[in-house]
């Protein structure tokens, strides 16, 4: 497809505000304009939901990416600069495609100069995870061991009732980190801004996985103290890798294992 195609299907965004902004951000170097994110996708919360958009620019040998966000017209844009060839790799990186593929998908094509977007983008509808797997597992299992330490850290910080270990190590390290584990494993693609909830629909509302995790998090009535917060966060991790024993790699496993035993050692027997 030559040429340019406005995406007047975007909600909340007119065709010519589009076409103002198409015109001021494009110059030689841009082969295609794409409006990525929640306006893509017809979900956005104006004025809340900043706009998301990407130019392709041509190959080179440095690949160049750049990223700033600027006021335009009192929207806040999330302007992107990047080869063609960075979305290729990316969908080759577990932990990126599964971030990656719905976005390529539901892109509004702004701008086409040479149709390559177009042509990639129906190369990613029919894109399958499998080729994935086995490097999805080998990541998983590799956050899960590079936990170890933090997990440990947790352990001494609940024995010192230490809470700005806690809330550093529960906010910062093992809730993102187990969320993206199973995530990756599972090959769960994300669909929009609710990616928690995509993986706890997967697991289960009512899993022990999900109750962990809400409870580690704060939100239960029932731990209001970060005490109980930290034992719930190394609860997750426990049930995380129950739920991806199978795929942790063999190099992983002794250190795994000898840390479970030390936290059922250091923690009250879990109430069924």
């Amino acid at each position: 497809m030559k040429g340019s195609t406005m995406a007047s299907a975007a909600s909340y965004l007119s065709d010519a505000f589009l076409q103002r902004l198409v015109a001021d951000i494009d110059d030689e170097t841009v082969t295609a304009i794409i409006l990525h994110g929640s306006y893509a996708r017809g979900d956005a919360h104006p004025p809340y939901s900043d706009i998301d958009i990407v130019r392709i620019t041509r190959e080179t040998p440095e690949r160049p990416q750049q990223k700033q966000f600027v006021w335009y017209e009192n929207s806040l844009l999330n302007l992107s600069s990047r080869p063609l060839s960075i979305y290729r790799e990316w969908l080759r990186i577990p932990q990126e495609a599964i971030f990656r593929v719905s976005t390529i998908r539901d892109a509004h094509i702004l701008l086409d100069k040479e149709g390559t977007f177009r042509a990639f983008q129906d190369e990613v509808s029919h894109w399958t995870w499998d080729p994935l797997q086995a490097d999805a597992d080998v990541y998983a299992s590799k956050i899960l061991v590079e936990l170890s330490e933090i997990i440990l850290r947790t352990l001494g910080a609940i024995q010192r009732n230490d809470t700005t270990m806690l809330v550093e190590r529960i906010c910062l390290h093992i809730l993102p980190a187990v969320m993206e584990a199973v995530g990756v494993q599972g090959g769960i693609l994300a669909k929009g801004d609710h990616y928690l909830q995509q993986v706890q629909e997967v697991l289960g509302l009512q899993s022990n996985w999900t109750r962990y995790y809400m409870e580690a998090a704060g939100v239960f009535p029932c731990s209001p103290f970060i005490r109980q917060r930290g034992i719930a966060a190394i609860r997750l991790y426990q049930e995380t890798v129950f739920r991806l024993m199978e795929h942790i790699q063999p190099e992983h496993q002794d250190t795994i294992n000898t840390l479970l035993t030390i936290i059922d050692h250091a923690l009250p027997k879990k109430v069924p």
